[in-house]
């Protein structure tokens, strides 16, 4: 599926798209890594990856989600954003498939500026 196909869905199609995607994982939510290999972290970065191909790192020049015991927040820098600002994005309390569906409403359904990829 793409993009332009998603926006065309209702939110249960979009959560349920979501929710096939990424099957049972979930993100690590302590936030608590353990030894050099940043093991939350890098888990945490393989879920948003399995959505790069809609577009979702398209729109920033950064884009990641973490979290500090169970305390979730998205942080974003839109690409070419007029006013160079940093976002931050309080998600604590949301579970995974919310936290996906709101970047792919602050990515790829908004009408931000769009990086052309050739």
């Amino acid at each position: 599926m793409e993009a332009n196909e998603l926006k065309s869905k209702t939110v249960e199609e979009v959560y349920s798209f979501i929710r096939q995607r990424l099957g049972t994982r979930r993100f690590e939510m302590s936030g608590y890594d353990s030894g050099k290999n940043e093991t939350c972290t890098v888990f945490n970065i393989s879920l948003l990856n399995e959505f790069a191909d809609l577009g979702i790192y398209n729109y920033t020049a950064y884009l990641f989600v973490d979290f500090y015991k169970g305390s979730g927040t998205i942080y974003l820098k839109y690409f070419q954003d007029l006013e160079d600002k940093n976002y931050e994005v309080d998600v604590a309390g949301w579970k995974t498939v919310e936290i996906m569906y709101h970047i792919f409403e602050l990515t790829i359904f908004s009408d931000r500026t769009k990086r052309r990829r050739y």
